[in-house]
Formats: structure tokens, sequence, C-alpha cells
């Protein structure tokens, strides 16, 4: 369809005049929804040419919010002949922005001068905006009444009321303004006489501000509230009482909880023997009680205000070192300072204070002073008794301590002399016997071969006899001898205790591998390192496994800064797990095969406990045995 197409007539250019100056503007759209005609005044609202328009689909210009609504409405439309439709939409303007427009579509599809669906629209961006910013002020308005504290109401006089918030409902505990509304506004007083007078007050002056009233609750429960009221005349001439309340109970609860607080305040700082004051750092102290004065040897609290604050302190470096700390943490707790009287007499005092900050913004000095000085007096009397006390504490200690390790060796003495003496009575009695036993045979026996043989078992059992005079020897030792710290050579140490052993009978099957890492020489007890050394060495000789090639004894040091770690391994006939717990343990024999005393293992254990150290073992039978020994170096 051409645009604007008709007769050059008069009328026909008013008719287009008037449409290109309207303030609405009008398209054409077809059954598809396209735009097949635009007067000039939709370009005055949108900033398209006409031809710019003609041909393209409406939803084209429509906001992609609205592009599903706008769409149904224009179905809705063509479905029936003759109707319309008005609805809100945004468009889109030539420079890229959307304006607001309220679009009527009218189908006249039927009419064969129109044949299609008119839209008229018009805009209404600034109505709209206008529109949202009243209804988002109203919102919040709402908003506000709602979530208020304060209870907010409109109310006829004598008569209902027409609104009232969420606040204004519970404050007083109705459900609702309908429930409300059942009462009269004057039953929420308790005292008839201020309603009569809120009232008259209203009337008069047309406000009233901040008058306190006591209120009356549904439940019957009272409160006291702070009402404001403004008298609002309508244009028709009604009258309304516009107010809000706050409840003030627990103001006015705490009003009289400190108007005691304030008496007994006042009664206690006329009775209270700490001194209490108010100083600041220009002026001085503006407040003293009478303790105070009383402290500092004044005749009144008057007097002491006049006294300049520093010559109260003995040291005035003191009152320099409490101004900063207020001024740094706030506050300063129990701290003894020495002040000075009127009279000169030195005091101590336990000082406590808080600094300050007045509404005028200038700072001062709360605190309290109380007398300590017999405090301190008895307190160092109990200084030095206490001292006195602890060092006969000390003294009562260690003698207790050491009469207890006195009494435990006892007991250990006692227990080990048990075993000591059946064991060395058995253990002495059984060679003694052997040979007394082999003499008697050999004197009855008279040849020369037997002799000997009886010889060499004699030998033996004087053998053993010695071994267990040794073994009792290194008991005394390790167990009377106190440790002695002198410097060794632990490699020397150990080739003497592989040395001892060159008689024994097998002495030249075990491979010896020493290795030493750090200095040989050591700062410890020597005798009782040989101890430990020659015992559990002369075991892995004595308990070889004979059914293997080659036997072997390892010995590792390790010379660290303040500690001596020793490993001997062998890969003998080993130690059953059942044994290992007791291997230790005094007479204890580990092995069927054992010939010693059964005191070696027990003699190394005391050993290494005189040194402060410790020993583990580790062993498999039928592989070997480990073990490891830590002492530490002095």
């Amino acid at each position: 369809m051409n645009p604007e197409k008709g007769n050059n007539t008069s009328t026909d250019k008013k008719f287009r005049a008037l449409m290109a100056k309207a303030h609405e503007g009008i398209v054409l759209y077809d059954v598809q929804g396209r735009i097949t005609y635009a007067t000039a005044s939709s370009q005055n609202i949108l900033g398209f040419e006409v031809e710019e328009v003609l041909g393209k689909s409406g939803v084209d210009f429509v906001h992609p919010d609205e592009v599903e609504i706008s769409s149904r409405n224009l179905a809705s439309v063509l479905s029936v002949p003759k109707s319309s439709i008005t609805f809100r939409q945004r468009l889109l303007h030539k420079n890229k922005h959307y304006i607001w427009a309220e679009t009527t579509l009218s189908n006249f599809l039927h009419d064969p001068d129109v044949g299609g669906v008119i839209s008229n629209f018009r805009d209404i961006t600034s109505q709209k905006l206008a529109e949202d910013e009243l209804m988002e002020s109203k919102t919040l308005l709402e908003s506000i009444n709602q979530n208020i504290k304060e209870a907010i109401y409109r109310n006829l006089p004598d008569r209902s009321f027409e609104y009232v918030n969420q606040a204004f409902l519970e404050m007083f505990r109705f459900e609702s303004l309908d429930e409300l509304n059942k009462v009269t506004s004057s039953s929420l007083y308790v005292d008839p006489d201020i309603r009569q007078f809120v009232k008259k007050e209203l009337l008069e002056k047309k406000a009233i501000n901040n008058i306190e009233a006591e209120f009356k609750r549904k439940d019957g429960t009272t409160f006291w509230g702070l009402i404001s009221s403004t008298l609002i005349t309508a244009p028709d001439g009604t009258e309304y009482f516009d107010g809000a309340i706050r409840d003030i109970t627990s103001q006015k609860q705490a009003e009289e909880k400190l108007k005691r607080s304030e008496e007994f305040l006042t009664s206690i700082n006329r009775n209270i023997k700490e001194g209490l004051y108010r100083s600041t750092l220009n002026k001085g102290m503006v407040y003293v009680n009478d303790a105070f004065a009383e402290i500092f040897g004044y005749s009144s609290a008057k007097a002491i205000l006049e006294t300049d604050v520093e010559d109260l302190y003995y040291h005035l470096e003191s009152r320099k070192e409490i101004v900063k700390e207020l001024r740094e943490k706030g506050s300063i707790r129990n701290k003894e300072i020495q002040f000075r009287r009127k009279s000169g007499e030195v005091f101590w005092g336990l000082m406590s204070s808080y600094l300050n900050k007045s509404n005028a913004g200038e700072y001062y000095f709360d605190g309290a002073i109380r007398d300590i000085t017999e405090l301190k007096k008895t307190e160092h009397k109990l200084i030095v008794l206490n001292e006195t006390l602890k060092s006969q504490n000390k003294k009562l200690e260690k003698r207790e301590n050491e009469l207890n390790k006195a009494l435990q060796e006892l007991s250990d003495r006692n227990f080990e002399l048990d075993q000591l003496v059946y064991k060395t009575s058995h253990d002495l009695r059984s060679p003694l016997s052997s040979i007394l036993g082999l003499v008697h045979v050999a004197k009855l026996d008279d040849s020369s071969e037997s002799k000997t043989e009886y010889i060499d078992k004699i030998g033996a059992s004087i053998h053993r006899l010695d071994d267990f005079v040794k073994s009792m020897l290194n008991y005394a030792k390790a167990s009377r001898v106190e440790v002695k710290n002198e410097e060794l050579n632990i490699r020397e140490l150990i080739d003497s205790s592989i040395n001892d052993l060159e008689y024994l009978e097998n002495f030249d099957k075990v491979s010896v591998e020493v290795d030493i890492k750090g200095e040989e020489k050591v700062n410890s007890d020597k005798l009782k390192l040989k101890i430990i050394l020659s015992n559990i060495i002369s075991n892995a000789y004595k308990y070889m496994d004979l059914d293997k090639e080659a036997n072997f004894l390892k010995v590792s040091v390790s010379h660290l800064k303040k500690t001596l770690k020793i490993s001997i391994q062998d890969n003998g006939i080993g130690i059953d797990e059942e044994h290992l717990p007791k291997i230790f343990d005094m007479f204890y024999r580990g092995t069927e095969k054992s010939q010693g005393s059964g005191l070696g293992m027990y003699i190394v254990k005391q050993s290494i406990d005189k040194l402060e150290g410790k020993i583990s073992i580790e062993s498999t039978p039928g592989h070997g045995t480990t073990f490891t020994i830590t002492i530490p170096i002095r």
C-alpha cells in the first residue's frame, strides 16, 4: 500500500498535515503482522522514516521481553472481527533506545476501505516513569510502614481506625484491623484523662509531640508509649488523627533502674573506702569523693581539687606512664603505684582507671585508688616466709627423694642378695662337686691317660668357677661403683673386649668387622662401657652357629654430637621370641646351650641404666642377634 496516497485536494492536504502533527502514531498491519501503512506522526514518536518501516514485521520494533505478549494480543484481535485490545509495550526508537507506548489494536479486516489491523500508539514514557516512581515510593513507604517498630495509624476522631501498620497490631496484640475496630480507640488508654488530654491538644493545637501515655493491650497487659499525632483535614472536610506510638516501656524501666542505680552509687560513694576520682589532662582533678581526700590526708574533697594532680605522685614518671598506657589501651587494672600524702608520707595505692570521652569530645580518666600499704607490708612478710618455706620444702623434697631412692635401692639389693646367695651356692657348689668327684675317681684310677682327661675336666670346672667369679665382680662394679667419665678410645675398648676372648676354642672362626663414624675419642665411663661391650661380644662367640660356614661379628659405632650409638650384630644361633622380654633379668638364660651364670645381660642393663642410656634387641632363631645401644655423651 502506498502511504498517504490520495487526491491532491485541499481536504487531503489538511488531513495529511493533521496526521503529521498528531501525538499518536498509526500503523496498519496485515494478517501476517507486517506493516502496510504508517502515518507521518509515527516518525515523530519512533524516529523511523515511513519508508523504513513498511513491509517489516511489527514485532521487529517490540522489546524482546514484550514480543510474546504483543504477538499474543495481535493473534487475539485477528481471531475476532471488529475486536480491539489496549496494552502497554516498549517500542524501539531509531536511536536504539526503547520508549514506553500505550497501544490499541483494532481489527478492521472486514472493512474493505481499511483491510487490516489498525495500531494506534502514543508515547507514555514520562507517564510510565512517573507511575513507576510513584509505585516505588508507595512500596517504599508501605515497606517502611510495615517494618518500623513504631505503631503508625490513621484514626477518625471518636470512631474507627482507617489504617494501622503491622507494628501497631503487634504492639496492641490484635490480629487484624477489623478485630481492632471492634473496640473503641479510647479503650486503648489506661487513663481516660490522658485520652481526653491528647484529643483536646490535637483539636486546639493541631499537633502533639512525644506525650507519654500508658496503653492497654488486647490481653489486658499495659505498656508505656510515646505518642505523636497531627490533625489532618481532607478536602471533603473529614478530619483524621495521623500519628505514631513508640513503645518506651524498656526505656521507662531503664530510667527507673538508672535512678535506683544513681541512688545506690551515691550511697556507695559516701560509704566506700576506696578513693574515687575523675581527672583530665588539662584541668587535673575535677571530682573526688570523701574517701579519696581522706586517703591523701586532705581535710575535704574541695581542698584536694585545688591541688596539682602531679603532687599526689611519689614518682612523676608514674603519672606519665599511666597516662600513656590509658591512651594506648583505654584502661589499667590493679596497678600498684606509690603516692604522696599531703604530709609528705609515701604510701602504696592500688589503682584502676578507664579512659572516657565526653559528648563535647574531651577525654577524662575515671578511676579508683585503694590504700594497700599495710597489705604490701604483709605481702612482703608472706613473700619472705614463702621463700623460706620453699627452701625448706626443697630440702625436704630432696631428702625424701634420697630416702626413697635409698629404700628402693635397698629393696632391690635385698632381692638381688637373696637371688645371689641362692645362685652363688648353686653355681659354686656345682663345679666344686664336679672337681671333688673327679679327684676321688682319679685316685682310684692308676691309668696315666685317664689322669690327663680328669685334669682337663677339672680345668673346665675351674674355668666355670672363674667365669662366675668374674661375673660377680662385674656385677659389683656395675651396681656399686658410681659413674666416672673420662676420655677413652672406643676402638681400643672394642679391640680389647674381642682380644680378651682369644682363649675360646672357636675364636678364629668368627670374622670381625668394626666400623666407627666420627671421633674415636669419647668421654664416658670406661669401666661400664667395657663391661657392656665384653658381655655382648662374648655372647656372639659363645653362641655362634657351628653349622654355618661363616660366622661374623659386626660392631658399628656412630659418634654424634651428644650421643654414642653402638650396634653389635652377629649371625649366631639367635634367641627365641618368648625369651626376649626376660633377657635382661638376673640369672636368666635365653637358651639351653647357655653355660654362663645368667648375670651377663643383667649387668649390661645395669651399666646402661647407670649411664642413662637405652638398649634394644632384635633376634631371629637361626639368623642371629642385633643389640642397639644409645648412650648420652657428657
